[in-house]
């Protein structure tokens, strides 16, 4: 007997010591990785700070272009060139080791000439370096701002070089130049002379290249690595943790080990020394057995009085697993529609991922939510809107359709776990079914109602590893499918990540357009045929992005009214379209008038009007010179019907853009306080190719005389398009064959210009009658 109960002692501790060794590994893996954390947040925080100093420090190159292009340097002497340089110089307060403006490639500006002197006056186009005539090249190819370096300057330091060709009319200028100090760009980016002892061992490099600053052997050493990118630059940032911090985890580990091993040994002699005591207490207790009888009796009746408690902790034990029943099952199911929940779906995927890696199977998800689910909600209340989604719940969960899970994430948003489709077509087939199974009309308290969904689809593993990338990308896929059409489906690819990433980038720095001066205004003149001459002006913007070039409205003005920025730009472009109009009636016998878009954003604004009565204000223009085009399929709408009609009070007129290419009412014609029709492009494109434009353009103009309103014609190319518009009684054109959008200071003088050569097909075609 003492045998065995020493041999499940010693299976014991043997068990114990085993199951400290795998927590300790356990435990040692976790601190590991908490410290690749560490570092990676570092060396994020290293990278992010360095790409920042380096933009502020070539950020001047903006200014010195300015400042040539705004012909600054006409009538400027050498010295007050040099103040200038020398002010940019100063107030930059980083790591610029120069600036330089080089006329026809000759360095004649350089500031500061102190421990500049080896390049004054040197001739780039002639430069002997091969790298130095690599990087011209290139600058003449791009137009754009080239980088170089680090590499030896002629100054005798290593350092960076931004460079960017200047044209005047399309002809080479010259250079401006940016020189930068590489170890006073280290310093100030905190990566260099650090005095913290825990820091990183960091490396940098050109991708390919030796390392420039610190060991290049910290990249053969399975680093974390962060990159850096600046126009045509690409650095690589290495990293690897003080070999004290490893050394730390290592002890760390040695002295839990120790100390547990200590205390079992303890525990193991105190147990030994239990049973030794335990074997004198028998004897002991035989003993006096006898004595203990004569207290069963006793005993006994105790015993009744304990059955009764245990029957009562039996009742209590019964009830605590009932609710913890009824617990687990809230932890993962939806309490309104009785389905899977969220928690539950990300489980059964983990699962199924590693399944499906042990064995090579396939599965998708469709990720979808209710088109137009905030309508019902907002017009019909929230008890409506459970309605639906229970009926959404029932409708799925009750059909032939072939699923592994099906969960509800939250509000209107669904997800469905499909195994063993490999093929796309099954997948669709499962959509369409989908859709069909929502698309009788349900009856909900005595009210019908459509359902519709747009479902985003994701295939492991090519939509993702991990169950948080799975059901990313399918979101991402569901967006695509509700922004094409809805009630319908997409699979997800990898161009709709990077256009995500693009979008996400594109919108924080449309975000800082206005602040970082890269939104322009210009203007389209808009001539009336019969009277021969500008009757009015468009204000339009463009975004001159620092690294993109012009960026077309079409592509930046859906991110803004998106994003939530449109407000601010529109209120931008109303304020500088007033002034500049009000500047040029100083200059003009007869005062023309400013059409601006508008955005239903802007609508919406409670203050709007306000807004547009202090604009007006401050620039002194008249409302009756000013327009404002409202987009026929946005601000047709009730809603907005109280913002025009105040703005129509104080003289502003009214034009309808786009009128003709969206589900047009007369009605919104005759409610709403349009003064004039703008007839669409894409119209005015098939004058001379389409019968049915040729037609539809006719009844447009008809509806406009019908209701006394004004129209004008946009996008007019040729000579046939203007011609057909005129002989139909559309005789206010805006488009290329009069005149391209231009700055403000192009304009004055066009906006007087004689346009009798381009009125010419009104002399071949006297009567005005084209078919």
């Amino acid at each position: 007997m003492k045998m065995i109960q020493y041999t499940i002692i010693a299976l014991i501790f043997v068990i114990l010591v085993s199951s400290s060794e795998f927590v300790l590994t356990k435990y040692k893996d976790s601190l590991l990785h908490e410290l690749e954390i560490t570092e990676q947040s570092q060396l994020s925080s290293r990278a992010l700070a360095l790409q920042s100093v380096i933009d502020r420090n070539f950020n001047m190159m903006v200014s010195l272009e300015a400042y040539v292009n705004a012909n600054f340097l006409q009538n400027k002497s050498d010295k007050e060139v040099m103040d200038y340089i020398a002010s940019l110089y100063l107030g930059a307060q980083g790591s610029t080791f120069n600036l330089i403006i080089a006329p026809n490639g000759v360095m004649k500006f350089v500031y500061p000439i102190q421990g500049n002197e080896s390049i004054y006056n040197w001739d780039l186009l002639k430069d002997p370096r091969a790298s130095i005539q690599q990087q011209i090249s290139k600058a003449f190819q791009t137009k754009k701002m080239t980088m170089d370096g680090p590499f030896k300057l002629l100054q005798g330091i290593n350092g960076l070089v931004a460079r960017k060709p200047i044209y005047q009319d399309g002809v080479f200028w010259g250079f401006v130049s940016v020189g930068v100090n590489l170890d006073q760009l280290l310093v100030e980016a905190g990566i260099k002379n650090r005095e913290d002892t825990g820091d990183l061992q960091i490396s940098i490099r050109n991708p390919g290249e030796p390392a420039f600053y610190g060991d290049d052997s910290v990249f053969q050493e399975n680093p974390i690595i962060a990159t850096i990118e600046h126009t045509d630059m690409k650095w690589e940032i290495a990293a690897l943790p003080q070999a004290s911090a490893v050394q730390s985890i290592r002890e760390q580990i040695i002295l839990i080990r120790s100390s547990f091993m200590l205390v079992l040994l303890i525990g193991l002699i105190f147990i030994l020394y239990i049973l030794r005591q335990r074997d004198k207490l028998y004897r002991a207790v035989n003993e006096r057995t006898q004595e203990l009888q004569f207290a069963n009796e006793d005993l006994t009746a105790a015993n009744e009085e304990l059955l009764a408690g245990q029957q009562e902790l039996n009742d209590s034990t019964k009830r605590l697993l009932e609710s913890e029943q009824m617990l687990s099952y809230m932890a993962y199911h939806d309490v309104l529609t009785g389905i899977h929940n969220r928690a539950h779906f990300q489980m059964i995927l983990k699962e199924q991922i590693v399944h499906n890696e042990i064995n090579r199977t396939s599965l998708a998800i469709l990720f979808f939510d209710l088109d137009n689910f905030k309508m019902v909600n907002d017009s019909h209340g929230h008890h409506m809107g459970d309605l639906m989604l229970q009926e959404v719940a029932n409708r799925i969960g009750q059909s032939n359709l072939s699923y592994h899970t099906f969960a509800r994430f939250g509000g209107d948003e669904f997800a469905i776990l499909i195994e063993d489709c490999s093929s796309e077509m099954e997948i669709q087939l499962f959509c369409e079914q989908l859709i069909d199974i929502l698309k009788p009309p349900c009856l909900l308290s005595n009210r019908s109602f459509f359902i519709s969904a747009s479902i985003g689809i994701v295939q492991y593993p090519y939509g993702g590893v991990t169950w948080e990338a799975l059901l990313k990308n399918a979101d991402i896929a569901m967006y695509i499918a509700k922004k094409e059409s809805g009630s319908s489906y997409s699979f997800f690819n990898q161009q709709m990540a990077m256009n995500s990433l693009l979008k996400l980038e594109m919108g924080n720095h449309l975000r800082q357009s206005l602040d970082r001066n890269e939104l322009e205004i210009v203007y389209q003149p808009q001539v009336d045929c019969l009277l021969g001459k500008v009757i009015g002006v468009e204000a339009l913007v463009r975004w001159n992005h620092t690294t993109k070039g012009y960026i077309s409205p079409a592509d930046f003005i859906p991110l803004a009214e998106e994003i939530g920025t449109i407000a601010s730009i529109g209120e931008w472009v109303l304020r500088g379209a007033c002034k500049q109009m009000k500047a040029w009636h100083s200059v003009m016998v007869e005062p023309l008038a400013i059409s601006v878009n508008l955005s239903v954003k802007q609508l919406n604004d409670e203050r709007f009007v306000d807004k547009v009565k202090q604009i007006l204000e401050e620039t002194g223009l008249e409302a009756k010179y000013l327009e404002m085009e409202i987009t026929e399929n946005f601000a047709m709408q009730d809603e907005q019907l109280e913002a025009l009609s105040k703005l129509r009070q104080l003289g502003i007129a009214i034009s309808v853009d786009d009128f003709g290419t969206h589900y047009s009412s007369l009605s919104y014609l005759k409610r709403f306080p349009v003064t004039k029709i703008k007839l669409d492009q894409s119209f005015v494109r098939g004058v001379q190719t389409d019968d049915k434009d040729r037609a539809m353009i006719k009844a447009i103009i008809s509806v406009a005389n019908s209701f006394q309103l004004q129209i004008i014609a946009e996008g007019v190319e040729t000579e046939e398009q203007a011609g057909f518009l005129v002989a139909n009684g559309c005789s206010q054109i805006q488009g290329y064959y009069f005149f391209r959008p231009m700055t403000a200071e192009q304009a004055l003088p066009v906006l007087q210009e004689c346009l009798h050569p381009k009125l010419a097909f009104l002399e071949s075609n006297p009567s005005g009658h084209i078919q």
